[in-house]
């Protein structure tokens, strides 16, 4: 069933399925949807899939089995707990009578919106830096002073409703209580911290997700399991919301003053 190119939706190519096969995919896709209600559905290859931020998983039937294609990362990290299954480089395979777990599916998909979204935080932070460099050539504009940062944080913040205010802003008091040697200001959109240079920024926000952005390149020499991604120059930091996030102050002050103490 999968590569055939004249189907053009989901729905489509459930539909061509025996019963059992349609039931089993359809479980994958209800799960999927309940994760990432906001990922877009497609047929590509063939095959049915989500995209959000880019690809996120696809499904296919086949003669003898079924496949969840969730990326090699994933496979790898739940290595463990899909030994009962045959996989291979970013695939999955299973049956109509030993179906993957709706709990594992929940989990790999959680895994792999993280994923987009690190990439994403990543890109826009790139954009932003290129426009910034382009601004400083064509306008040569001096950097704000100390108030006027301050004015640009409190406007920033007097936007801002609900959760999203009191989760913003449990952060931006943790982080300033971090180190006297900070400095706050307004930077891509987001409350940052600087010293000297900047460090941290927070990322777009979410209700069940607070992603800070740790863009000074000394902080790939900082050893924490807070720290998330392998970039070059970055690490990222995921909290659930402002508790989970008072809960690792302690940490979160420990990569920030180690950041510092390295800028010198």
């Amino acid at each position: 069933m999968a590569m055939n190119t004249t189907i053009k939706t989901v729905d489509e190519y459930l539909k061509a399925l025996p019963s059992d096969v349609r039931s089993a995919l359809e479980k994958i896709r209800s799960t999927v949807k309940s994760v990432a209600p906001k990922a877009e559905e497609l047929i590509s290859y063939g095959m049915p899939g989500f995209k959000y931020y880019g690809p996120l998983v696809y499904m296919a039937a086949f003669k003898d089995h079924c496949s969840f294609f969730p990326g090699s990362s994933q496979v790898i990290k739940l290595y463990d707990e899909l030994k009962e299954f045959k996989t291979s480089k970013g695939t999955i395979q299973f049956t109509v009578d030993k179906p993957i777990p709706v709990a594992l599916i929940k989990k790999i998909v959680k895994g792999r919106m993280q994923e987009n979204e690190a990439k994403q935080a990543a890109k826009q932070l790139s954009k932003n830096k290129s426009a910034k460099k382009i601004v400083k050539v064509v306008a040569n504009k001096p950097t704000p002073s100390a108030s006027k940062e301050e004015e640009q944080v409190i406007a920033y913040m007097n936007k801002l409703k609900g959760k999203q205010r009191e989760d913003i802003e449990a952060v931006r008091k943790l982080i300033k209580k971090s180190s006297a040697k900070l400095n706050e200001r307004i930077k891509w959109n987001a409350p940052s911290y600087y010293y000297k240079k900047g460090i941290v920024t927070l990322g777009p926000y979410k209700p069940d997700k607070l992603l800070l952005v740790f863009h000074h390149p000394a902080v790939v020499k900082v050893k924490s399991e807070l720290l998330q991604g392998d970039y070059k120059d970055r690490r990222l930091v995921y909290f659930k919301d402002a508790r989970e996030a008072t809960k690792n102050k302690k940490e979160l002050a420990r990569i920030i003053n180690e950041i510092i103490e390295m800028i010198g």
